[in-house]
């Protein structure tokens, strides 16, 4: 059976936890780590008092994570962001700097 937890008040956020892990070290964007803001931003998607499976919340505190992820890249000028009608979803797309970062860090 999945574990269960009840949502707590809904946390407060602040930027600075952004930079932070869930496990209270610095962020350091490897890949499934979650900073302590999309982790507590994720309580905010269900009422205070339901529960919800560990592996739901997990999703989406992952979910949002990716967001952050992918903005960040946007704002970097790695990604480019837009709207596809065809999919009905945001498309994205290594730019040519995005392109030759993946080259030099081997990605």
């Amino acid at each position: 059976m999945d574990e269960t937890i009840r949502i707590p008040d809904h946390p407060h956020l602040a930027e600075w936890m952004k930079e932070t892990n869930i496990e209270g070290k610095a962020f350091r964007g490897e890949l499934g780590e979650i900073s302590e803001w999309a982790a507590r931003k994720a309580l905010w998607d269900w009422p205070v008092g339901c529960q919800v499976t560990l592996e739901e919340l997990s999703e989406r505190a992952l979910s949002i994570q990716m967001g952050l992820t992918l903005n960040s890249m946007v704002d970097q000028g790695l990604v480019d962001m837009e709207w596809s009608e065809e999919h009905g979803e945001m498309i994205f797309s290594l730019t040519p700097g995005g392109k030759e970062w993946a080259a030099q860090n081997g990605q």
